[in-house]
């Protein structure tokens, strides 16, 4: 029983996994790069900002908001690795 409740603290959900991919990033910048992502999922799709259940919360499901912030997590961590690459350390 320890076993199992030790794994679930483990387990972030995907927003805390978003924060602490960017936790080095200041307020403005993570708004930034939230606004970024909502951009991206916007205009690679046909979704409309309603659609965004962080936008809208009670018009969706659960399932489709588990779907969006899984997408939006994604987005967030190939802008998180394009950024370390780019990089330049002095």
């Amino acid at each position: 029983m320890k076993v199992k409740n030790a794994r679930n603290k483990n387990r972030l959900n995907n927003h805390e996994k978003l924060i602490r991919l960017v936790s080095n990033n200041t307020p403005e910048e993570y708004q930034t790069l939230l606004n970024d992502i909502d951009l991206m999922l916007l205009n690679n799709s046909d979704l409309k900002p309603d659609d965004l259940p962080w936008l809208n919360p009670d018009k969706h499901e659960e399932n489709w908001e588990k779907v969006i912030r899984e997408l939006r997590l994604i987005i967030g961590k190939f802008v998180y690795e394009k950024h370390k690459r780019d990089r330049v350390l002095h």
